[in-house]
């Protein structure tokens, strides 16, 4: 993996997280230096060693890894010859007998725990070698006495001559005449020789061998004649007793190097379980689970959650903080690679969106690298060849970048490495520059990412890269939540909506004037506004097939987990059947004087006589024999307690699945309204694009399209202020009609009605409307007795007519952002405003905001 991501995303924290689970220097070595892999074999196989050392963990214990240590060293000083110690030794059998410990917990594991059971393979039975150092080298790591015939011997000799020694010298003490010459009566130690301290002045009153002077000069330390022949076989007897330690040493490195590898071998093996027990642990403290992974497919993260974020609360909670005051983890769904590849991730400063890139990054590293992750069961994910992120002040002084220089050399990086099998991140992208520049930039990146075909995460302020999304397949938005009245994020994502920055309701808030604001809210671009009112048309049917979706999800786990209970207690029962069938096999091996517990008498009784063919017993209980039938012996083992709970489970499973079956049959009918509302807002916006370019082109004397009979007219003047414009068109009745010559007319029309893109008159109808539709044709009297089509000239409502009178009350208590029908064209829409002085109602549709007479509308109940 990229170790510029590794390190941006903090991987090295996790790692010594891991270490700190580790039982022994092995393991914590090999957690400080794991990495993912490329090779979903391998990562399956990690994981799968994981999850069953979670289970070894919960039902066995852990691995008894008391006495294990990282004997390496000592290993090399064990050669033959070398400089090994007595220390070295008791350090390597405690190591091997801990090694042997955790061979018999590996093969004590049951048999569904296969992916561990291999681990012992590589830990030989080391207790030859163990019994040969503890033959020889004590608890105490010191060499016993009995070590070999020769040592004790030389020991029992030390200990006499030693004895021998301390009589002579201490005889000295003794006499009043030696005491007179002494400094102080005692007798110290010179080597491994007994000295007398002697006043200097009487040097030579004590016939004997002066080793040395004290620092004063004031005494010498003397050897009495008479001890030194002892203390010079003792010295003997000692280099002796060193020669055959050394020869004992020796012979123990010898046996110990010839099972040199595969004690190596076996110090590998204790570092992986060690390693995987650290894993289990990490994983069982943080309830974590596993994801699965596929060589390809996409990446689905639900209630994901940050690893070092959730330890951080973890320890705050140990340490007794507060609740109010430690950090809250917020989980987040994350998804890439279904549905769409690049999600844009937008919304205000501090609201999680740096957060929700490295969550995504560090779950992956994660995962790869054989560790379970914070996530809900059911998470699913791609192998990565590589993960790049872009994240941070990229700033160098010594290299002279600016920070925009600097995310342009990463990005370089990224984009020349990534391929179909990347996961890349980058944070705030166009940033650091001109906004349009910036934003050009950024959809020239995304543009190459799609390309390549790797999924893409991308956290932006831009309006331009929301729009990017809005428009491109294979593309969405996500916004992190904001709470504009506390003036702090949520944390939440939510995907397929894009955020706002808030800037201008936030400064509003923290004091910034009134008319400041109204300003800065005026100076808003028109295609921004546009475009979040096409995005809120959206909103409310994407957020509504997420949360189907997140349903189905929780249903189709909660049956899951279902389903497994279920297979617990059947293989429970299982079990207890063969329990009960090893009974019966057993019972024609009764005795007459065996011991059985007779239900019936609450008491325990001798076997008197087994009668098979009569399907009884007689036992004698007390003084009493009692006929006893073979049924009221049946051992209960709990056979009905776990036939109750599978016929409970069953009936879960069944009423579970229909609720997954229906969540699913939601979740799949909001994706699709999603999806439809969705194609038709960016066929609406496509139009808008068209209609604004055609608009802009518009001149006096151009012939133009119109809504409205015969279809097109000719420019006479342009308002665009007023957005109005004079035609000259076909004579016909109108009482639009301002001047009129001959047979043409001139008319005053708003800019709407110019280019239709839909209906009749629109250049390509057959095209847009899917269906053939007769632009030359009227509207003639039998269309008008029925409600026109989507395609017809809209029609109006004059405001003095009884319908429009009858609906006006209940259109004016209609709240804003709440649907209307709107007649002229025929379909629903969001109402924005009402200004009742003016009869007048501005409603949105799509990417259009338009201003309507009131008596043009019509609540939505009514239709």
């Amino acid at each position: 993996m990229d170790s510029f991501t590794l390190k941006r995303i903090e991987f090295d924290a996790v790692r010594r997280t891991l270490a700190d689970y580790c039982a022994c220097s092995l393991g914590k070595s090999l957690a400080l230096r794991i990495s993912a892999s490329r090779s979903p074999e391998v990562i399956r196989h990690w994981l799968a060693q994981t999850t069953q050392m979670v289970a070894a963990v919960r039902d066995v214990g852990l691995p008894p890894f008391g006495g294990i240590t990282d004997i390496t060293g000592q290993l090399e000083r064990a050669a033959p010859g070398g400089p090994v110690c007595e220390e070295d030794f008791s350090r390597i059998s405690d190591a091997l007998t801990g090694a042997g410990n955790v061979r018999g917990y590996l093969h004590a594991l049951p048999e569904t725990l296969d992916t561990l059971h291999p681990l012992a393979d590589d830990i030989g039975d080391f207790t030859a070698e163990i019994e040969a150092i503890d033959a020889i080298i004590a608890p105490d790591a010191t060499v016993r006495d009995d070590a070999s015939p020769r040592l004790g011997e030389i020991r029992r000799l030390i200990e006499s001559t030693g004895r021998e020694i301390h009589d002579v010298i201490y005889g000295y003490l003794r006499q009043q005449e030696v005491a007179k010459l002494l400094q102080n009566p005692i007798v110290t130690l010179h080597g491994d020789r007994y000295v007398l301290p002697v006043k200097a002045i009487n040097r030579g009153r004590l016939p004997g061998v002066v080793h040395r002077e004290s620092n004063t000069g004031a005494t010498v330390f003397v050897e009495p004649n008479a001890s030194v022949e002892l203390n010079n076989r003792l010295s003997d007897y000692r280099e002796d007793e060193r020669r055959e330690v050394r020869r004992l040493l020796n012979q123990l490195a010898i046996r110990i190097h010839g099972r040199h590898e595969q004690i190596i071998a076996a110090m590998r093996s204790l570092a992986q379980v060690d390693l995987l027990s650290a894993k289990a642990q990490y994983s069982c403290q943080f309830n974590m689970s596993c994801p699965d992974v596929a060589e390809r497919g996409w990446l689905s993260f639900s209630q994901a959650r940050h690893p070092l974020l959730i330890e951080q609360a973890w320890r705050q909670e140990k340490s007794g903080v507060a609740e109010d005051k430690r950090h809250t983890v917020v989980p987040i769904d994350i998804r890439l690679g279904s549905d769409f590849d690049m999600l844009v991730v937008t919304g205000s400063n501090t609201g999680g969106k740096t957060v929700t890139l490295k969550t995504t990054a560090l779950l992956v590293v994660m995962a790869q690298s054989g560790m379970h992750i914070p996530v809900q069961r059911g998470a699913t994910m791609p192998v990565f060849r590589d993960v790049f992120i872009d994240i941070g002040d990229e700033q160098s002084l010594q290299q002279s970048l600016s920070t925009f220089g600097g995310h342009m050399k990463r990005l370089r990086f990224i984009l020349s490495k990534a391929g179909k099998n990347s996961l890349v991140l980058l944070d705030e992208l166009g940033a650091g520059t001109d906004p349009d520049e910036g934003g050009a930039i950024g959809q020239a990146v995304m543009d190459e990412l799609l390309r390549i075909g790797c999924l893409t995460m991308v956290t932006t302020h831009l309006s331009v890269l929301k729009a990017y999304a809005f428009a491109q397949e294979r593309v969405d938005n996500a916004s992190v939540e904001f709470d504009t009245k506390t003036l702090s994020p949520t944390y939440h994502l939510r995907i397929g909506t894009p955020g706002e920055s808030h800037a201008i309701t936030v400064a509003k808030r923290l004091g910034l004037p009134r008319r400041v604001t109204s300003a800065a809210r005026g100076h808003l671009s028109q295609q921004g506004k546009q475009f979040r009112r096409a995005i809120r048309a959206t909103g409310q049917a994407r957020q509504a097939a997420e949360l189907q979706q997140k349903q189905a999800v929780t249903e189709q786990l909660e049956a899951q987990s279902i389903q497994e209970s279920y297979q617990s207690k059947l293989a429970d029962l299982h079990s207890l059947r063969e329990q009960f069938e090893t009974w019966l096999v057993n019972l024609p091996n009764l005795k007459p004087g065996d011991e059985l517990f007779v239900p019936k008498l609450n008491t325990t009784g001798k076997l008197v006589r087994l009668e098979l063919d009569r399907q009884r017993v007689v036992v004698q209980a007390g003084s009493v024999e009692v006929e006893v039938p073979l049924r009221e012996l049946i051992p209960d083992l709990g056979q009905a307690g776990v036939r109750e709970q599978i016929d409970s489970l069953r009936k879960q499973i069944i009423d579970q699945a229909a609720a997954a079956e229906t969540a699913r049959g939601e979740a799949d009918h909001a994706q699709a309204e999603f999806k439809r509302s969705l194609a038709q807002q960016k066929q609406r916006a496509r139009q808008f694009d068209q209609w604004l370019g055609a608009i802009a082109r518009l001149k006096v004397g151009d012939v133009v399209p119109i809504s409205q009979h015969p279809g097109q007219g000719k420019v006479v003047a342009v308002n665009l202020a007023g957005l109005r414009a004079t035609l000259e068109i076909q004579g016909g009745k109108d009482k639009a009609v301002e001047t009129q010559g001959g047979k043409r007319k001139t008319v005053e029309l708003s800019l709407q009605e110019l280019f239709p893109q839909t209906g009749p008159f629109a250049r390509h109808p057959a095209k847009r409307q899917g269906r053939q539709s007769h632009p030359h044709k009227g509207p003639h009297a039998k269309d008008k007795a029925k409600a026109p089509e989507p395609d017809r000239p809209m029609r109006r409502r004059p405001d003095d007519s009884k319908a429009a009178k009858r609906d006006r009350q209940a259109v004016l208590d209609i709240k804003p952002g709440d649907k209307v029908f709107v007649l002229p064209f025929n379909k629903h829409a969001t109402l924005i405003r009402i200004q009742p002085e003016r009869n007048l109602v501005v409603v949105q549709s799509g990417v259009f905001e338009m201003e309507l007479p009131l008596s043009d509308i019509e609540p939505v109940s009514k239709r």
